[in-house]
């Protein structure tokens, strides 16, 4: 299951992007990381743009912590 923070959902309306576009980041994005911590991050192009989605894994769940768009090329997988 795939849960939103109460910080994604309020950064995602601040943002205009949908939990659709969230969703399909966690399921069809192929640029996954992971830190020392056990965040993760998922990302893919979307209208010319990065989608950033920010999440960690709990309990058999996704839990979305914020997702961003960027147009910074450092995060363009080569």
């Amino acid at each position: 299951m795939i849960i939103f923070t109460k910080h994604a959902l309020e950064r995602m309306k601040q943002r205009a992007i949908t939990r659709d576009e969230v969703i399909q980041v966690l399921s069809t994005s192929k640029e996954r990381m992971t830190d020392s911590l056990g965040h993760s991050s998922a990302q893919m192009d979307s209208n010319g743009k990065i989608l950033r989605v920010f999440f960690v894994e709990q309990d058999g769940n996704i839990v979305v912590i914020t997702a961003y768009r960027t147009s910074k090329i450092k995060y363009r997988k080569t």
